[in-house]
């Protein structure tokens, strides 16, 4: 049973959920009105908008722990498909709207058995770099929307990691373009060919094919 907590403004979803499990509650969902100091992977920060949902909650990993922040981006894609709205996919964590523009994106976080899977989304925006899920501005309930998405996530969990991946692939936005992958100090251009069995990004260059597991891809072209 998922038990939530939202408040109105806070610095970060996920560290106000991490306080409430070492404090011995059984709140498994923080969400919030306002989010002050959201974290994306790495240094990355996740600006926080009046249209935007921000949330997380505790879950288990995937049994390939690797594929966790995957299955996350492509439940929350189904929900969103159950709404009439069709995202895309973007290796590793990020999704798209129809317009080809960033509207939400997945940080998980913790080890063993329990992890914390920070989530926002943009339900509407009026940035020109973000985009958002739902065209205007309509006002959403940031409470009872963070709540269902956080169940329909509990819900419908996967246990066929080639199903997974699958399915993953046939959202992917950048499936079979041209793509760059920088991994440190390493760039690489190629052809995005899919997932590799732990969830690597599977680029065809001109060397030959190269498998990436950290990294910031950027879309180049669309043509094969």
């Amino acid at each position: 049973m998922i038990r939530q907590l939202h408040v109105d403004a806070c610095d970060s979803t996920q560290d106000l959920l991490k306080e409430q499990t070492t404090g011995g509650t059984d709140v498994t969902l923080v969400s919030t009105n306002k989010q002050r100091s959201g974290r994306g992977r790495g240094s990355n920060v996740w600006e926080d908008m009046p249209g935007t949902l921000c949330f997380s909650l505790i879950i288990a990993p995937h049994k390939i722990l690797s594929f966790t922040a995957l299955e996350m981006s492509l439940l929350v894609a189904k929900f969103f498909e159950n709404e009439g709205c069709k995202l895309g996919l973007k290796w590793p964590n990020d999704l798209w709207n129809a317009r080809g523009l960033k509207c939400g994106g997945i940080l998980v976080q913790g080890s063993g058995s329990q992890l914390y899977a920070g989530i926002g989304i943009n339900l509407n925006s009026d940035q020109a770099e973000f985009g958002g899920v739902f065209p205007g501005a309509d006002q959403f309930d940031k409470k009872s929307w963070s709540m269902r998405i956080a169940e329909y996530i509990n819900t419908h969990r996967y246990t066929d990691s080639e199903k997974l991946k699958k399915d993953w692939e046939l959202r992917c936005s950048h499936m079979g373009k041209q793509v760059s992958i920088t991994e440190g100090s390493e760039v690489a251009i190629g052809i995005f060919e899919g997932l590799g069995s732990s969830g690597e990004a599977i680029l065809h260059t001109d060397p030959g094919e190269k498998s990436f597991y950290n990294g910031t891809l950027r879309v180049i072209s669309s043509d094969r």
